[in-house]
């Protein structure tokens, strides 16, 4: 092989070498990270919304895949609907209830 010619598969291979370092690891479709690092500070900082999106995502991903039977898609998609309706219509934790006229004095 001409030494040019080597020159360029070495640098072919290396740009390689450096896009497959950058690559993302993706999980169930929609999480990804870099390395580990920063898949370990995602778990240490789970919130529960995030924990929501993460079950969410995973049962999509199952589905997607073809892991579940007609009565079990059924479940799940509905099971999701009822997360996603309550989780909406949920105030916030820090809201003050408000009087009504048959409470106040």
């Amino acid at each position: 092989m001409a030494p040019k010619k080597k020159e360029a598969a070495n640098e072919t291979a290396q740009k390689t070498t450096e896009q497959e370092q950058e690559q993302k690891n993706i999980l169930l479709g929609t999480i990804s990270y870099t390395n580990d690092e920063d898949y370990e500070n995602f778990l240490s900082k789970l919130d529960v919304n995030q924990a929501m999106f993460v079950l969410i995502a995973s049962a999509n991903y199952a589905q997607a895949k073809g892991l579940y039977n007609l009565d079990e898609s059924e479940l799940v998609a509905k099971a999701i609907k009822k997360i996603k309706r309550s989780s909406a219509q949920a105030a916030p934790a820090d809201a003050e209830p408000v009087a009504s006229e048959d409470t106040k004095s």
